[in-house]
């Protein structure tokens, strides 16, 4: 079995910004698992376990869906927390950019076929930089959130999905591609 999910990379432009800010975060000292920089990534679909045989029929619904769709510009912007700043789990860099919701709804209705059913929550597209393990050392981390709740770090033009394989390790997961679909070129 395969743990995998779809999703877009950002310019590494806009993740060597968000590396500062990661940085700043880091040596306030906070109880968080910290996200790897090289692993930042925007997650279109989750699909959990998969097999082998399915990663081909998965790229081939990806193909016939978003082919024909234009390249997205994606506005990295912000900080914040999931559910919210007085009670964190996810710790996250905000993303924005016309066709973002319409792209993750398309990969939801193509892939139903397929037995992967719609996500139950709202999709909400942002880069997770942290997960809290506690709240020590949260009130140092909430005075620099609040200090960039409404930083930019860069803007990406996005012009393909790609299937993710997750590994989860000790050290933090690590992403390997099984196959990218691009979108239309102009």
């Amino acid at each position: 079995m395969i743990r995998a999910f779809i999703a877009v990379t950002l310019a590494e432009s806009v993740i060597e910004e968000i590396a500062k800010i990661h940085t700043l975060l880091q040596e306030a000292r906070g109880d968080l698992r910290w996200t790897r920089i090289e692993s930042l990534h925007l997650t279109l679909k989750f699909l959990g376990d998969i097999h082998h045989h399915q990663v081909e029929p998965i790229l081939g619904v990806l193909r016939a869906a978003v082919s024909a769709s234009p390249p997205l510009r994606i506005v990295a912007q912000g900080l914040g927390a999931f559910p919210n700043l007085r009670r964190p789990r996810v710790l996250w860099v905000g993303l924005k950019g016309e066709g973002l919701t319409e792209l993750s709804e398309t990969i939801e209705t193509a892939l139903a076929p397929l037995d992967f059913p719609p996500e139950d929550r709202a999709f909400t597209p942002h880069l997770t930089v942290g997960r809290v393990r506690s709240l020590r050392g949260w009130d140092n981390l909430l005075t620099l959130i609040k200090e960039h709740e409404n930083t930019r770090f860069g803007e990406s033009m996005v012009d393909r999905v790609t299937l993710y394989q997750s590994d989860l390790r000790p050290d933090g997961a690590r992403y390997t591609s099984l196959g990218s679909v691009s979108f239309r070129h102009t």
